[in-house]
């Protein structure tokens, strides 16, 4: 009985202590175990992208508070140091930085809301960050690589290197790195009538189906029958589609295809025209089948051509 009766004295203790932690420093400890720490959270932001159709206006806009033992008040300085990685090298490779891009005293942050100390709505331009490193031009796959440093009033530095996996992870909203990718944006998904002729089995030229384009990632998309309805005549409604992981994959208005069929094939496109809502091109896989294919979208198709 006095047993039971220590061990739910002790009970009640822990109880106690764990109930007044203070859950918003939790993560302080999380950095060096040989001090305390501050980091920068991430309260709200907009797309991470560059968009190379309208490269002056493509800007990233985030918001952050601070999280350090006194609510942001021990930190004197929000910096962000720059990396520029260039995308096709193969023409010569102007990857550059570090840089020091971006300062913010303590002089310059508010209280937000949550009663901590932040930044709002800081706003890095596709322009400025081309300017920092005298580039003129950006090409699709460019990276702007960004990496934020907490200063506190005694002098230490926290960056993303020397605080732990759990404050860099989303559970605590650690905003310490972020990047800029340059792409062109791709809007091809949908369902659309596809008439495909010159069938290589010559069965019912002229066939008419629809097929859907769904988009796999930013470029990349999963197209529902590969043979564009082509397979109906020459093998039967029943035949199997070529899907596998083909993909057509769009960069900047230029077409191509990568990956295979679920047999190994490998398909080329060639004779590529766009008119108004008519997108045609002529398709073949190494396996002899092939068509022409023409694909109609009411709203009318970017001028794309092969890559």
């Amino acid at each position: 009985m006095l047993k039971n009766k220590f061990l739910l004295f002790f009970g009640a203790i822990l109880i106690l202590a764990t109930s007044c932690k203070d859950e918003n420093l939790a993560p302080i400890a999380t950095f060096d175990a040989a001090e305390k720490g501050a980091y920068p959270a991430l309260i709200d932001e907009t797309v991470r992208d560059i968009n190379l159709f309208d490269i002056a206006g493509s800007s990233y806009t985030y918001t952050i508070e601070f999280i350090d033992l006194e609510q942001g008040n021990l930190v004197s300085e929000y910096s962000i140091q720059a990396t520029y990685e260039d995308g096709d090298p193969s023409d010569g490779d102007n990857s550059a930085g570090p840089i020091e891009f971006k300062s913010w005293p303590s002089s310059s942050f508010e209280t937000n809301a949550n009663g901590f100390k932040g930044i709002s709505n800081i706003t890095i331009t596709a322009s400025e960050a081309m300017a920092a490193f005298g580039l003129s031009d950006l090409g699709p796959g460019d990276v702007f690589k960004f990496a934020g440093r907490v200063t506190t009033t005694s002098g230490q530095s926290f960056m993303a290197s020397n605080s732990s996996a759990a404050v860099n992870g989303a559970a605590f909203r650690g905003h310490f790195n972020f990047n800029l990718t340059a792409i062109c944006p791709s809007a091809l998904e949908g369902t659309y009538t596809a008439i495909s002729t010159a069938i290589w089995c010559g069965a019912d030229d002229g066939y008419e189906t629809t097929v859907t384009l769904s988009k796999d990632g930013k470029t990349a998309y999963d197209v529902d029958d590969f043979s564009f309805g082509a397979y109906d005549p020459c093998y039967g409604a029943g035949a199997g589609r070529p899907l596998g992981n083909l993909r057509l994959v769009d960069v900047c208005n230029k077409i191509s295809v990568t990956g295979a069929s679920q047999w190994g094939e490998i398909y080329t496109y060639s004779d590529m025209s766009v008119d108004g809502n008519s997108w045609k091109f002529t398709w073949l896989n190494d396996y002899g089948e092939g068509a022409t294919t023409e694909l109609i979208n009411p709203n009318g198709w970017p001028p794309l051509e092969l890559k």
